[in-house]
């Protein structure tokens, strides 16, 4: 951090030493000509001079009258006195104490001067705005993507505790009717457990890892549901190498499915994963229950935060539709993927 911070500092007086080295030498190639007593002060003193006017308008003037006090009027005329007057001294200190000529003490040496040095100041406040402006836009991008990141932080927080207690819930039923898949059971919400514990802070994980969730969770709620009134078809992909997703943003949808799905006469659900190339392309499917008829196109808490899950982590990079006839629900979703 240290070297990063000399770095910095070494390549900044560089630049300003380069930037008045320029303007004197330009402004001498035009005074050689001009002035005829130039091989006497090679114009250092102006240069000089005009220096001490700018640091001071940069540093000083412009922060305390024109960004934080906003006192336009009173900026141009005392900016305008202080140039006329820093003219007028280094002319009369040029003039009469080193060349002791009166040229540069006339009326037409102060005011070449004081136009050098307005254009000098005009240049240098406009780069100072600039500066500021880069600053602000700087600092608004950080602050935008710190709240985006808390607020990421926030929605996973919200669906975790919302996917255990449903999970949680399957694992109890099947232990109350005693059945013997209990422990397959069991061991498959050990895996949902592990990808939570090791996976979930994670912005990316490989796509392979959330496909064996939500194989899992799918299993988990075969095994709850009487294949009678269950009729459940899925399809994903056997192997997706290469690719990444941001953790538990589909289980939302699959979730949806189960929970508004049920009914006692039975229900469908349809669920498809795809991937060609860099697009994801999912697709969840359920009959409406008549006892939750009110399921909409939003959905519930876990539809709504994977909805903004998506505009943060993939913004201009996806594309969801969500239809409700009225007795089926479509949730279809295509993901540009990162690889």
């Amino acid at each position: 951090m240290k070297q990063k911070g000399a770095k910095f500092l070494t390549s900044y007086w560089q630049f300003h030493v380069a930037f008045w080295l320029l303007y004197w030498v330009f402004g001498s190639l035009q005074d050689a000509e001009m002035h005829p007593n130039f091989k006497e002060t090679f114009n250092l003193p102006i240069v000089l001079g005009s220096v001490g006017v700018v640091y001071f308008n940069y540093y000083y003037w412009i922060p305390k009258y024109l960004i934080r006090q906003k006192k336009y009027l009173f900026y141009g005329l005392s900016i305008g006195v202080l140039i006329f007057l820093n003219s007028w001294i280094v002319n009369f200190i040029v003039g009469s104490l080193i060349i002791r000529t009166p040229y540069f003490f006339s009326l037409r040496g102060v005011f070449i001067m004081s136009v050098d040095t307005s254009v000098l100041v005009a240049f240098t406040t406009a780069f100072k705005f600039m500066q500021q402006w880069n600053e602000r836009n700087r600092y608004a991008e950080e602050l935008e993507k710190k709240n985006l990141e808390s607020e990421l932080r926030m929605l996973k927080s919200q669906i975790n505790p919302h996917f255990l207690f449903n999970t949680l819930n399957t694992i109890y039923f099947l232990m109350e009717q005693k059945d013997e898949k209990a422990k397959e059971v069991l061991l498959r919400f050990s895996n949902i457990l592990s990808h939570q514990l090791y996976d979930y802070s994670k912005n990316f994980i490989d796509i392979s890892t959330e496909l064996d969730y939500l194989k899992n969770y799918i299993e988990l709620q075969r095994m709850r549901h009487d294949e009678e009134v269950l009729d459940l078809k899925f399809q994903l992909p056997k192997q997706a190498n290469g690719y990444k997703i941001a953790p538990m943003l589909l289980i939302p949808f699959i979730e949806n499915a189960f929970k508004h799905g049920r009914n006692a006469r039975g229900f469908k659900i349809y669920i498809h994963l795809e991937i060609i190339e860099n697009s994801l392309h999912f697709i969840t499917k359920n009959t409406i229950s008549l006892n939750k008829a009110s399921q909409s196109e939003g959905g519930g808490i876990g539809l709504i935060n994977v909805k903004r899950r998506l505009n943060l982590t993939y913004p201009n990079q996806h594309e969801l539709i969500i239809k409700n006839d009225g007795n089926n629900f479509l949730a279809d979703l295509k993901i540009q993927l990162n690889g």
